[in-house]
């Protein structure tokens, strides 16, 4: 799996791009959180191991390309040509209907074979239990027959259930949930409790979810201490182990990142999750050493991988040309 992507880069510090706190200030504010993310960050990412195929030989030489978008909030980026399309979310500002069927219009524009679409909270027109918690926002604007009225074209709606994309003459399965910690009054939200326990099929290669995962592509270089996800959803990504988990919703964390579900994988998340302690950190950096020792020897540690990809359009002072993230899954 290989994967293309471009970030902006500010230059001095403005009210855009806040001044980076010290590692002093950082260690200051949660010193065992400090030391998990650095362990994190600079692990040995050529140790982990590509997922081998299951499919045939003349399927798996050719990778699908997925390209990943998410929180366009009305904007329309260009968007290059790949297999599949997948938004995470957030396509309007405010989820009316005029809102949704530009943003749907202008997707079933673009040429790719498979559009996937998930809702986000700033879709509410797509919530209409939204408008049943908050009788005085409901009008016939935005009622069951206007999200009746909606023309989706070839673009595949997803609300936590699974669909089978066939591309050339390879099953992909895609999983798509809208459902975000509740944070204001917003659409699809859900309050502490668990809500993704065992929700995911086991056979999902790409996960598509509006929230991230806590500990990952969550937060800021600004305030990496401030995580945003959601511990459940994390958790329930170690029971299914899909191939690719694309998200959006927390702007700052756009980026990608790759996990292996090896054990340092598994203490830095217990760490983000809030099990804090001397044992975990000492565990978690013996597993460092041993990923670099393997590094030196040239060897890969075996097992399947996640690529993870925070597909966040507006926002982080992105330019024309860097909206997109692109996954090449093999």
């Amino acid at each position: 799996m290989t994967t293309t992507y471009t970030r902006s880069t500010f230059g001095k510090s403005n009210m855009f791009a806040p001044a980076l706190p010290s590692a002093w200030q950082r260690i200051q504010q949660d010193p065992i959180l400090f030391i998990a993310q650095w362990l994190y960050a600079h692990r040995p990412l050529s140790t982990i191991s590509q997922p081998a195929s299951t499919t045939s030989k003349s399927a798996s030489t050719i990778p699908v390309r997925v390209i990943c978008i998410s929180d366009t909030h009305n904007e329309q980026p260009h968007v290059p040509n790949g297999d599949i399309l997948i938004h995470a979310g957030d396509l309007t500002v405010n989820g009316t209907f005029e809102e949704l069927q530009l943003q749907l219009d202008w997707l079933n524009s673009l040429p790719h074979q498979h559009k996937v679409v998930i809702a986000g909270n700033h879709d509410l027109l797509l919530d209409q239990s939204f408008f049943r918690r908050n009788p005085r926002l409901a009008s016939r604007e935005n009622d069951e027959r206007r999200l009746r009225d909606l023309r989706w074209g070839s673009v595949v709606y997803l609300e936590n259930e699974l669909r089978v994309l066939n591309v050339r003459d390879r099953d992909v399965k895609v999983y798509g949930s809208p459902m975000t910690p509740k944070y204001g009054n917003w659409a699809f939200q859900y309050q502490a409790k668990d809500t993704w326990s065992n929700t995911v099929p086991e056979a999902t290669d790409i996960l598509v979810t509006h929230g991230p995962a806590k500990g990952h592509l969550d937060s800021s270089s600004a305030n990496p201490s401030y995580l945003q996800g959601c511990a459940h959803l994390q958790r329930e990504l170690w029971r299914v182990k899909p191939r690719l988990h694309v998200c959006g919703h927390i702007h700052s964390g756009r980026g990608v990142e790759c996990s292996d579900w090896g054990w340092l994988q598994w203490d830095y998340d217990a760490v983000c999750c809030g099990e804090e302690g001397r044992v975990v950190v000492l565990r978690m950096l013996a597993c460092w050493v041993w990923l670099w020792v393997l590094c030196m020897l040239g060897r890969a540690a075996n097992g399947r991988t996640m690529t993870s990809v925070n597909a966040a359009v507006v926002g982080e002072g992105l330019a024309e040309g860097e909206q997109t993230l692109l996954v090449d899954l093999r």
